[in-house]
């Protein structure tokens, strides 16, 4: 955003506010806000805008909003914003969901484009903006964890601190929550859970889950390397779960170690380990019928 309004910020070190006097730099770039650390404030992407246009939060969403025309075509406009659900904070950028935006992420995923959009639109789990300046989808349930990962599927750039990524976590995410675990509906007690591992995998247990017998609820650990959160394991109370494995060690690790966590309040728990690679590799490879059959039995 400050590329577009001819804002010169360097990507280290402190610098003088665009936006006021400021004799003595005092503003910096974290992650995607500018902070001042003089004021206390922050400015994300829809805050720069209004700053340098003179205007209000709501006029500049309406008018960057009025920039993406895929938002007419059966969308939604979600506003920018900190969601604050029992006391923490998650910062998300504006976003938009739309067919043509999912049709685009279901070519670069290689996935069917109906599957793509029941994730984003009937679950609520992926919504499309910017992040770091790239367009980018995020998965997100709005209140526990937002990951990032770029549309034309190259990784971030490093930036700061940060090193070059292929996914970029948002502000305030816990890791540790499992993404789809509360979708836009809640499903039937007795619907089963398949818990994968990563974004990509959420994606593709959304695309089997429009031909398995019997439904499930997909759901995903972003990453191997955390705990099931303590308040997010009391929501499989009662459910038979299915954990696919990712074939390499931490994967494995990984499952056995949510199996344990689960196995107190869940119904049933079973960890699946197939030939394949991850759930995309798999189904792929066998059929999301095989899939679906081999991972419920």
């Amino acid at each position: 955003m400050c590329g577009r309004l001819n804002i010169s910020i360097p990507e280290r070190g402190k610098f003088a506010s665009p936006f006021r006097p400021d004799n003595n730099p005092s503003c910096e770039v974290y992650q995607e806000t500018i902070r001042d650390r003089s004021t206390g404030e922050s400015f994300d992407s829809i805050r720069v805008f209004a700053e340098a246009k003179g205007i209000s939060n709501s006029d500049a969403i309406k008018t960057l909003a009025a920039e993406l025309p895929e938002r007419v075509a059966h969308g939604r406009v979600f506003k920018t914003g900190t969601i604050v659900p029992n006391g923490h904070t998650l910062t998300l950028p504006a976003t938009v969901t739309s067919r043509k935006l999912c049709a685009e992420l279901a070519d670069l995923r290689k996935l069917p484009a109906d599957a793509v959009e029941a994730a984003s639109m009937s679950l609520g789990m992926v919504r499309f903006g910017r992040v770091c300046g790239h367009r980018a989808w995020i998965l997100t349930d709005g209140k526990h964890i937002a990951e990032a990962r770029r549309m034309d599927g190259k990784t971030f750039p490093a930036f700061g601190d940060l090193g070059e990524r292929k996914a970029h976590t948002l502000k305030g995410s816990r890791k540790a929550w499992p993404i789809g675990l509360e979708p836009k509906h809640t499903p039937p007690a007795t619907m089963p859970i398949v818990l994968g591992e990563g974004s990509p995998d959420y994606l593709a247990l959304c695309a089997v889950a429009l031909e398995a017998k019997p439904e499930f609820l997909p759901v995903s650990m972003l990453g191997s390397g955390s705990a099931i959160h303590a308040d997010a394991v009391r929501l499989f109370a009662g459910r038979t779960v299915a954990i696919v494995a990712h074939p390499d060690t931490a994967g494995r690790d990984a499952a056995i170690r949510w199996a344990r966590q689960l196995a107190p309040v869940a119904k049933s728990v079973r960890v699946v380990q197939l030939d394949g690679g991850d759930v995309n590799d798999i189904v792929s490879k066998i059929g999301a019928a095989e899939f679906s059959r081999e991972v419920l039995k």
